[in-house]
């Protein structure tokens, strides 16, 4: 059986073509982990960090210490912090962060 040059050549860049097609999507769908992850301390602190940088975006503080002046949940924002009354209001917040 000879392999005809034409259809040869056809055939690798139709695949060439394929794959850099399936490069150009942005993934978005495939992120099963979410935006946000949080991490959750045994002394109840919970902290939620967004999985696009790594920063910090908020904190859930269960009670007040001698060392810190918030109770319930935190959000960072550029040098600004914004307190929240309950969970609603909080990912409300974070769903608008997007």
């Amino acid at each position: 059986m000879k392999v005809d040059i034409k259809s040869f050549l056809i055939g690798v860049l139709t695949t060439v073509n394929l794959f850099l097609l399936m490069g150009f999507d942005d993934h978005k769908s495939e992120d099963r982990n979410g935006r946000y992850q949080i991490t959750e301390h045994t002394n109840g602190l919970k902290t939620w960090y967004d999985t696009r940088n790594g920063e910090g975006v908020g904190s859930y503080y269960p009670t007040i210490s001698q060392r810190q002046i918030y109770k319930g949940y935190i959000a960072f924002e550029e040098g600004e912090v914004k307190e929240f009354e309950n969970e609603k209001d909080f990912f409300k917040y974070l769903g608008e962060r997007e």
